[in-house]
Order: structure tokens, then C-alpha cells, then sequence
């Protein structure tokens, strides 16, 4: 195979799985992907993944390689976080949650880092069509009790104070009756008072 065929085939993606180029073809010689990263064709992410060299890496194919080369996962927390707006920071890597062991990944294209969580709390998420890729992204209440359950646990209070939210977007964003359902799933005194707290806050900020 040379790499016009290899391109017409993967070109509809710019996250190259090359697991599903195996299932097409059937067979491989991955010297090809060698010899490809040395003509400048294709660059490496991570074993498995690829991306043509001429894309235009921005925030939603940073999102959509998250969601693809640890699975399963959803982006969230701080990048959630800025995704929504809830947050004045910029993020410089990018966030996930998965069921898998933390795990971090340090790339040509970007820093990926994921946090684990339980596997009866890996709920709350949903898809994000951006062009032709995608990713998964923690909803707005999932996002915020995600936070919440990863804070150090001393004073949840003072950090969630230190995170200057922009309660404006928030309160445009939010359903509390939604994130009062899903805080129910955690079943733990602390969120429940984490949640308080946001409220307050939450309130004060009228």
C-alpha cells in the first residue's frame, strides 16, 4: 500500500486509528508508518494513533484525541471546566475522566491527562459532533460534582472559592434539580456538603 491509498482510505479522520486500518485491510506493514513520519506525511501520538501532519491541531481535535487513545473517557474537569466557561483560566492540557488507572500521556501534539473514578460514577456525559471528529465531554452538572468529588477533601469550601467561578454562565448553563439527581448517585456526606456550599455561593452571586 503506498500512501495516497493509505490517505484516501484514513482521510475522512484526522485521528488515525490504525487498529480499524488492520480490521480494513487485513494486514499492515507498519514500516510504512515509519518511513511516513520521516517524509513529514504523518505524525505519532501515542502506539495505535496517528494524525496527518497538515492538520490544523485545535481545541476539538485535542478533544477528540483525548476521547480516542484512552478509552473509555470523557473530557472533563478543568477542561470541561473551560469548555463551559465556568472558569477564566486557559487549560494547557487536556483533562479526561476515565475507569481506567490515572494515566498521563505526553505528546508531539498536546498533554493528555486522566483521572479515574469509579465505575458506578462514570455517567453524565455525552457526545459533541465538532466537523468530522467527536468527543465526549462530562454535561455541565456532571462537570461541576466531578470537581467536587476530586477536591481535596480538607476544605472544600476554601478550594472551591479558589476556582473564581463564572457564576453568570453557571446560572445560564446549570440545572440544579439535574445536579441534586445525579449528586444522589454518589451517596457521600461531602458532596452533599460540597454541593451546599456551591449553592450558597451560588446564591450570594445573585
Amino acid at each position: 500500500m503506498n500512501y495516497l491509498e493509505f490517505r484516501k482510505i484514513a482521510g475522512n479522520q484526522h485521528v488515525i486509528d490504525m487498529r480499524n486500518v488492520v480490521n480494513y485491510f487485513g494486514s499492515f506493514d507498519r514500516r510504512r508508518l515509519y518511513e511516513w513520519q520521516q517524509k513529514g506525511y504523518i505524525t505519532k501520538i501515542t502506539n495505535d494513533f496517528y494524525l496527518f501532519s497538515d492538520v490544523d491541531v485545535n481545541e476539538d481535535i485535542l478533544r477528540d484525541i483525548a476521547s480516542k487513545i484512552y478509552q473509555p473517557s470523557y473530557i472533563g474537569l478543568e477542561s470541561a471546566m473551560a469548555y463551559y466557561r465556568f472558569i477564566p483560566e486557559a487549560v494547557f492540557q487536556t483533562i479526561s475522566v476515565t475507569t481506567q488507572r490515572n494515566k498521563f500521556f505526553k505528546t508531539s501534539v498536546g498533554d493528555f491527562r486522566y483521572r479515574a473514578i469509579k465505575e458506578n460514577l462514570f455517567f453524565g456525559y455525552r457526545a459533541v459532533e465538532a466537523g468530522s471528529d467527536h468527543f465526549f465531554i462530562s454535561d455541565p452538572e456532571k462537570t461541576i460534582l466531578d470537581m467536587f468529588y476530586f477536591l481535596a477533601s480538607t476544605d472544600r469550601r476554601v478550594v472551591i472559592e479558589s476556582l473564581r467561578l463564572n457564576f453568570f454562565e453557571i446560572r445560564s448553563n446549570v440545572s440544579l434539580e439535574k445536579m441534586a439527581g445525579y449528586l444522589k448517585l454518589f451517596s457521600s456526606r461531602k458532596m452533599n456538603k460540597a454541593f451546599q456550599h456551591f449553592k450558597e455561593m451560588l446564591n450570594a452571586e445573585s
